[in-house]
């Protein structure tokens, strides 16, 4: 393999008009796979060690079958089936020492490691390729054609590469065609972030618009042009469901003004890591196949989800919304005193079932979890004690 002339190549790159999709020498009836260039990068024979730092290029590589290439990975790589393959370190700066032991003549990574590192890289030998992830449809496929073709040639390689799409664009197809022509629109969104009044969301002609499309779910704030997103365009928009990274759904709950969202009210946000969201392979099956049975209770999956989807869990909803001023007390029968109570019994301070009186028991139960919470221990349901206790910052009983 000749010494990379350009170690930066980037799907906007390959999709330029100044760069061919692909160049294949000699490419006639003898379909010669090399020497194959791709953007401006001269490969004369296939890689045989090859080290990647990036969760998704491992996703798209194993898609394609060409994880007999790898030799090894960055401890980003969280894909179980390269879990045999030693690491090389952090993705931003692999172990020199590694790659030179392991025999690595290509390193693929995206843009997380380190430029500096990079080219101290390149200049003690290894070859280094930085691939971009996709971030269309159009570009995902000049993505696999790129990956495919540099490790399988540039005919085999890139036949390979259609055929793995296909077969998982069909899987994706066959969720899609599950909701025919409804006229039932739902609408979503994905966050990323969420920091004070603002917070960060999936929006455009981006890859997780595909997938909220492939799963029938419009993404509601497709149209902001910077990802950025005010709380109040939240609520304005309010989503039928949305789908965030790892702790946000816990934010929400705690925000006054969000739980007022349609989404929170109707128990419609889940937890959905952001890399389900960025891995490219056939891990996209999963995370349309994911998206469509949380967003339409029609849709039975088929799927075997991981570990880490099945316990995702919605934020609490709280099944009425406290009013200043209301207060339950013993003796007095409302719909909201058994829901009270449901919850008493969900955190441990009561036993038995709820119903709708409020009574001595429940009244003890009150003052145990008013003593816990460091609430005034009265043993009435007043609003102080209803807010925290419909709350996810309600304190379980520890004694239960």
């Amino acid at each position: 393999m000749k010494k990379l002339f350009a170690a930066m190549l980037s799907v906007g790159l390959v999709l330029s008009a100044s760069a061919c999709d692909l160049l294949i020498n000699d490419a006639d009836e003898n379909r010669f796979d090399y020497p194959v260039t791709v953007g401006n990068v001269v490969f004369d024979s296939a890689p045989t060690n090859v080290a990647v730092l990036s969760d998704n290029l491992a996703d798209i590589i194993i898609a394609c079958g060409y994880e007999g290439k790898l030799a090894a990975v960055s401890d980003s790589c969280t894909n179980e089936a390269l879990s045999i393959l030693p690491s090389v370190g952090t993705a931003d700066e692999p172990s020199k020492k590694e790659l030179s032991r392991l025999g690595i003549d290509l390193v693929i990574g995206d843009e997380s490691i380190d430029p500096v590192y990079k080219e101290e890289l390149i200049a003690s030998g290894t070859d280094v390729l930085i691939i971009k992830p996709a971030t269309n449809e159009n570009e995902l496929k000049k993505l696999y054609n790129s990956i495919a073709s540099i490790l399988g040639g540039g005919y085999n390689g890139k036949m390979k590469a259609m055929s793995s799409l296909e077969s998982i664009q069909n899987e994706v197809d066959e969720i899609k065609a599950h909701f025919g022509e409804e006229n039932v629109v739902t609408t979503g969104c994905y966050i990323y972030s969420l920091e004070d009044d603002q917070c960060t969301v999936a929006y455009g002609d981006c890859y997780v618009s595909s997938l909220f499309d492939a799963a029938a779910v419009t993404n509601i704030l497709a149209e902001d042009d910077n990802g950025f997103v005010g709380i109040d365009m939240l609520l304005k928009s309010n989503p039928d469901i949305i789908f965030c990274d790892t702790g946000i759904a816990d934010q929400i709950a705690n925000n006054s003004d969000l739980k007022s969202l349609k989404a929170f009210t109707d128990g419609k946000i889940f937890t959905l890591p952001k890399k389900y969201v960025q891995l490219q392979g056939k891990t996209r099956i999963i995370t349309v196949d994911y998206i469509a049975a949380k967003a339409h209770d029609s849709y039975q999956s088929a799927q075997e989800w991981p570990e880490e989807l099945k316990e995702a869990k919605t934020a609490y909803k709280p099944p009425f919304t406290p009013r200043e001023g209301i207060y339950y007390t013993v003796g007095e029968s409302y719909e909201n005193i058994k829901f009270t109570e449901e919850r008493l019994i969900s955190l441990g301070y009561m036993d038995g079932t709820a119903d709708e009186t409020f009574t001595q028991e429940t009244a003890d139960a009150v003052r145990r979890f008013q003593e816990v919470n460091s609430l005034s221990v009265t043993g009435i349901a007043d609003y102080d004690t209803l807010i925290v206790l419909l709350s996810e910052n309600a304190v379980g009983n520890s004694e239960q």
